[in-house]
């Protein structure tokens, strides 16, 4: 008996039982996802080139931009202000982090009633995993067109859906449904969907690796099989080996789903670069306030916390300390930052662009020390200065030293300072 052979990628039908029978995971993505939210909120941005991340006479680089936007030759990444010589008419919008969190823990959640393997990649990206729900759904493909549908309803927002049998097959055919589609590759049809793919489209082949296989006149996919992997390895090392497997479609990893984030962070770009210290200080410990902030509504406490600061030259320095006794408390937090701060800037002539905190190695608890005596004074201190802002803002109590910040920022009392970036940032 001879089975007609269907188009590669076409959506499989509820009786098709090569998914069902091996992995099936689904790689789900919020198109344009911060411009999308400003435009929901804000109709009468639809249908305009939408930037998101600053300011046009603002330093910095677009966080995210609408399909509009993208016509002009805009990415996200790209200078705020080279992105206005190419779009003077665009609508430049700096963005607020806290609503986008919003719409992203609503995001998870669906997506949690549908499987318990779920595996965040951003805030607006994720990869599911269906194969151990398989005695739920009679098909793997309609059950993620039912996910797309139920985020698309009760988000407003339009996501592009990608089936595959492992996560980098998901993960491409999510960008061949670009923009707000759904696209599928079945099992043994890997080949023909990834032959004519442009090398450019695997993630383990940046800029400079496209530039050397491209002077080997290798330019799709198809055209990697012939290189043995050898060849590949000496090329690129140990990612040549990621290559050899990634351009033939084999991907064992799991969909792994983080009880523990790998780390939170906080960093700002200055409007102008800044060399006073007082300043500079003001602007870290407003930093470590609203990382703490999100340490406790995790639960979370860190064993490292980091540093970063960028000159006026572009140099990026960082600097960490590993804890013994892991922290969540602002005030703890913000004397290791400002020690490791202090150590970067007094070897520096320059005045500084961007500074950062990040918190790292995190746990749910922090262990009891046996040589020092415990006190939960400073927990119960920020367990009610939560309570004060959860009901008058996040700027209804903040420290002297952050209050300095009134000489350069709009100040909301619900949200606190306005800062360049820090809004964009995890």
């Amino acid at each position: 008996m001879t089975m007609k052979r269907r188009h590669f990628g076409e959506t499989a039908k509820p009786e098709s039982e090569g998914l069902m029978r091996g992995r099936c995971v689904v790689h789900i993505d919020i198109d344009a996802f911060f411009a999308a939210v400003e435009e929901l909120l804000n109709p009468a941005l639809k249908g305009k080139p939408v930037i998101v991340g600053g300011l046009p006479h603002e330093r910095g680089v677009a966080a995210t931009c609408n399909y509009e936007a993208r016509r002009y030759g805009i990415h996200a990444g790209m200078p705020l202000r080279q992105a206005y010589q190419l779009c003077p008419n665009g609508l430049f919008i700096r963005g607020n982090y806290q609503v986008y969190q919003a719409f992203s823990e609503k995001f998870f959640r669906i997506l949690y009633e549908y499987t318990p393997d779920v595996e965040a990649a951003s805030l607006d990206e994720a990869y599911l995993e269906l194969t151990r729900c398989r005695p739920l759904y009679a098909s793997f493909s309609e059950a993620a067109r039912r996910v797309k549908g139920r985020v698309e309803k009760e988000l407003g927002l339009k996501v592009s859906v990608g089936v595959g049998p492992n996560k980098i097959l998901a993960k491409l055919a999510t960008k061949r449904a670009k923009p707000a589609g759904f696209f599928e590759v079945e099992p043994g049809r890997e080949e023909d969907f990834l032959r004519d793919l442009g090398i450019e489209c695997l993630p383990g082949i940046g800029p400079k690796a496209q530039v050397i296989l491209r002077m080997l006149n290798i330019h799709k996919i198809g055209d990697l099989w012939g290189m043995p992997r050898s060849a590949l390895r000496s090329l690129f090392g140990l990612g040549g080996e990621e290559v050899y497997l990634q351009s033939r479609g084999i991907d064992s990893r799991p969909v792994f789903t983080r009880i523990v984030p790998k780390s939170v962070s906080r960093e700002t770009t200055f409007l102008e670069d800044i060399w006073d210290r007082r300043l500079l200080l003001a602007h870290l410990a407003y930093l470590c306030d609203r990382l703490t902030l999100g340490l406790r509504e995790e639960h979370l406490f860190a064993h490292v916390i980091e540093v970063k600061a960028r000159y006026s030259d572009f140099k990026t320095e960082v600097r960490r300390c590993l804890l013994l006794t892991p922290l969540q408390e602002m005030t703890a937090i913000y004397r290791v930052a400002e020690d490791l701060f202090l150590k970067l800037f007094s070897t520096s002539r320059l005045s500084l662009r961007l500074v950062g905190v990040r918190a790292s190695d995190l746990v749910r608890a922090r262990p009891l020390s046996l040589f020092e005596p415990y006190s939960d004074r400073e927990e119960r201190l920020a367990v009610a200065v939560d309570r004060v802002r959860e009901k008058y803002g996040f700027g209804s109590l903040l420290t002297v030293r952050e209050r300095m910040l009134d000489a350069i920022y709009e100040f909301e009392p619900r949200r606190g300072f306005v800062l360049k970036t820090a809004s964009l940032t995890r």
